[in-house]
């Protein structure tokens, strides 16, 4: 190398050295401006980060904003907030430009749960990415690392800011009714490993992921949307099974945790949830993890905590135990008006001196860090839309990512021939009980049409007698049946159609666990049987191409799927 070159070389590396504490004194200086300019009310609302109805900055969200200072947005397609790119590009713009108009001009934090499979809120215009267990059961982190930069860069396009995620739950309970293939799997290992590449992934592309749920809501049976899971891991089994990927995603640089509204007796003794726990968040999270990042509550509109202390006292305890953004949702059953009196509750906990400002300061100061290490600082600069949002989603390359995972994902328990291939004609019977989330099942059942040949029979959920013996008739004049389990853990009529289809087509039916694969043990015996972790549009494309040629089934099941009956046993 020429001496000029290594001497421009050093003297950019000076450069660079002298410049980082600067930016790093200005950044703090400017967060300390702005902590110190603002009323107990503004600092309040700065620490909120809630919901609203409507696909337009109407006057609910306006007077959030304009009124209440909130500091944060989340957006659900339930509450009608997302119908097309360019449509949340236009609000979220709209929102930042109430928060440039009003106040200190903060920039708003918007966030979205787009995890991949089951939990995407964005779907019409967006790549749906496989779920994490189906991107853990191809063994390839780096295509985990590369989903969660183009679900970023796609959230970016529209003015989304937050991702709720990764998940690195490690769902060692095959009952667990809220987790399941939002997990990387069961093993400890492979879910630090694929939540440290996702948590790059989102960095690296400039969005704010939240790693969920700590500290941990993988061994559990009760669903903290409705009520209080608990956790009976003793400290040495948290530290060796449900720590891991939270570690390795502090590591790999993650701004921000996401708590759960779980019970750990082990770390908190009194009875406490997590999100409200001093003990969990400030002596675990912060203390022996080092974690100096912001804390997100989950939703405190869940049932977990809403139904127990109420969203307001919730709000007040997950503040007072360490946390720094306190989240209400859309959550089923919970009134609008919950999320003012929450942020009353707070106010007054700390004008009594129940809650220390020195407290709120301090959340306050990680979020408005946040927002400069993000770029969220000044709303003016965020409020006009990136032009062509909807050119900048749903891409051809991420198309073709989101299949390559979900070909890379299809995972064979046992041997597929002769079973496989089928005849794509109307010889072939493909049956799929619902699963009740239109979303899902209008995509799913858009790919099965798209498999153009074969009859296809759709089912209620959980399939009456009648219905049964409906599929059983076509079953016996089929040659050969594929049944699409959907949730045959919760559903008995699942099981019964199952059992029916197999005495129906002796070695003629193939099992496939469509969206988890914890439905498998569950089910007859049957000629070839099939995971594909979620029916995505890439997942149904790929396990058509699967089902009606000869590909190989490569996948690897990340999770253990034998509660009970034999031991079921992927293939590669």
């Amino acid at each position: 190398m020429p001496i000029l070159s290594r001497r421009r070389i050093t003297v950019c590396f000076i450069l660079l050295a002298l410049t980082l504490p600067c930016r790093e004194a200005r950044a703090a200086s400017e967060t300390s401006r702005l902590l110190a300019a603002m009323s107990l009310e503004e600092k309040v609302g700065q620490i909120f980060m809630l919901w609203f109805k409507g696909p337009v900055a109407s006057e609910d969200a306006a007077t959030l904003i304009r009124d209440h200072h909130v500091g944060g947005l989340i957006l659900y397609a339930t509450a009608g907030n997302i119908e097309s790119p360019d449509q949340v590009a236009r609000l979220t713009a709209d929102m930042q430009a109430a928060a440039a108009a009003s106040g200190h001009g903060v920039g708003v934090l918007v966030g979205v749960d787009q995890e991949g499979g089951p939990v995407a809120r964005l779907r019409q215009g967006f790549t749906v990415f496989p779920s994490q267990m189906a991107q853990a059961a191809t063994g390839r982190a780096d295509l985990a690392r590369r989903a969660a930069a183009a679900t970023a860069r796609e959230l970016a396009a529209v003015g989304i800011n937050v991702d709720f995620a990764p998940v690195a739950d490690v769902n060692i309970n095959p009952a667990n009714p809220v987790i399941g293939i939002r997990s990387f799997g069961s093993d400890p290992a492979t879910a630090a490993r694929f939540a440290a590449a996702a948590t790059t992934g989102y960095r690296n592309a400039g969005v704010i992921c939240t790693p969920k749920h700590f500290p941990g809501h993988g061994d559990t049976s009760v669903d903290s949307h409705v009520g209080l899971p608990r956790v009976d891991h003793d400290l040495r089994t948290l530290d060796r099974v449900d720590f891991p990927p939270f570690r390795a995603a502090l590591a790999a640089g993650a701004p921000a945790v996401m708590t759960a509204h779980v019970l750990a007796p082990a770390l908190e003794p009194q009875g406490l949830p997590a999100t409200l726990s001093r003990r969990v968040l400030g002596g675990w999270l912060r203390g022996r993890m080092g974690f100096s990042g912001v804390i997100f509550t989950d939703s405190l509109g869940m049932g977990a905590v809403a139904d127990t202390w109420g969203t307001a006292e919730a709000a007040v305890l997950a503040l007072e135990a360490g946390a720094d953004i306190l989240l209400v949702g859309a959550d089923a059953g919970r009134p609008a008006s919950e999320r003012l009196l929450a942020m009353d509750a707070v106010i007054q906990a700390i004008r009594s001196g129940r809650v220390p400002a020195k407290r709120l300061d301090a959340a306050v100061a990680r979020v408005l860090r946040l927002k400069e290490r993000y770029g969220l600082l000044a709303a003016s600069r965020l409020a006009e839309p990136r032009p062509e949002a909807a050119r900048r989603t749903d891409t051809p390359q991420n198309i073709a990512l989101a299949k390559c995972i979900a070909v890379r994902a299809l995972t064979a328990f046992g041997p597929t021939k002769p079973a496989l291939p089928a005849t794509r004609n109307a010889s072939t019977l493909i049956v799929r009980p619902r699963l009740g989330r239109e979303a899902i099942d209008a995509l799913a059942e858009a790919g099965i049409d798209a498999w153009s040949g074969p009859r296809a029979l759709f089912l209620a959920p959980d399939p009456d007698a009648t219905a049964i013996a409906q599929a059983e008739a076509a079953a016996k004049q089929a040659g050969k049946v594929i049944l699409l389990a959907t949730n045959a853990r919760k559903y008995p009529g699942q099981r019964r159609l199952a059992e029916s289809l197999a005495q129906a087509a002796p070695g003629r039916l193939v099992l496939v666990a469509a969206e988890s694969p914890y439905d498998l043990p569950l089910l007859p015996r049957a000629a070839a049987r099939l995971a594909i972790y979620g029916e995505t549009p890439a997942g149904m494309a790929a396990l058509g191409e699967a089902l009606f040629t000869t590909q190989l089934f490569g996948g690897r099941c990340p999770a253990s799927v034998a509660p009970a009956g034999p031991m079921l046993v992927s293939t590669k």
